[in-house]
């Protein structure tokens, strides 16, 4: 083999290697280059993938709030159903008192009218009787044992052996003589069998009044 051949293989060579390198370099720019397209499209999708579940966790979200102001609105209904409930309750309360009112206050003007009419038909001893004034009150009833126990002592000056009229009303139901001083603010009185009344009994409240009646 001449020189000249061996040149011209050597070139033939080169360039053949030189294409076979420039032929590599092309495939792998073209191996990165579908890489890089695949990673972008895997990208592209995941970004798509990730816009959905976020549009339907936004959706899912959405849903939850509107049925919990669903649920709230229905809590603010109910309470304000409850709330006129109980306003219509008191106001019927409260229109059942004015009338009872109204009814207690009729009868009480119709009771002091016919109180005005009694005291007006009184005989002038039972207006002294009614007129009298209190002295005490009976606290304490034993008519089995023929005596009460009335609420004033010595210091409202009760002595033995005092009497007094027993009132109810305009009545006068028993007479009592102390016969004892218990202390400064209670008296036993023995009752008087012969001018009690018959079939009245003495209660605990009637009052104590001056014996004779002026």
């Amino acid at each position: 083999m001449d020189k000249m051949t061996k040149i011209i293989l050597s070139v033939a060579i080169s360039i053949t290697v030189l294409a076979v390198i420039y032929i590599m370099k092309l495939s792998m720019e073209k191996s990165r280059l579908s890489m890089e397209k695949s990673d972008l499209v895997q990208q592209i999708n995941d970004q798509n993938t990730s816009i959905s579940e976020n549009k339907i966790e936004v959706e899912k979200q959405l849903q939850e709030a509107i049925n919990q102001q669903k649920i709230e609105n229905e809590q603010t209904l109910q309470a304000l159903r409850e709330e006129m409930k109980t306003a219509a309750n008191l106001a019927a309360a409260d229109l059942e008192a004015v009338r009872a009112e109204r009814a207690q206050l009729t009868q009480t003007i119709a009771e002091k009218l016919d109180n005005q009419k009694k005291t007006e038909e009184l005989t002038p001893m039972q207006k002294k009787i009614r007129d009298a004034p209190a002295i005490a009150k009976i606290i304490a009833v034993k008519e089995d044992l023929g005596f009460v126990v009335i609420n004033a002592g010595s210091s409202r000056g009760i002595e033995k052996g005092t009497r007094f009229n027993i009132r109810r009303d305009k009545f006068i139901v028993a007479e009592v003589e102390i016969g004892e001083v218990v202390d400064s603010t209670n008296s036993i009185g023995n009752i008087d069998a012969d001018k009690k009344p018959p079939g009245i009994n003495i209660r605990e409240g009637d009052e104590v009044i001056g014996y004779p009646v002026f």
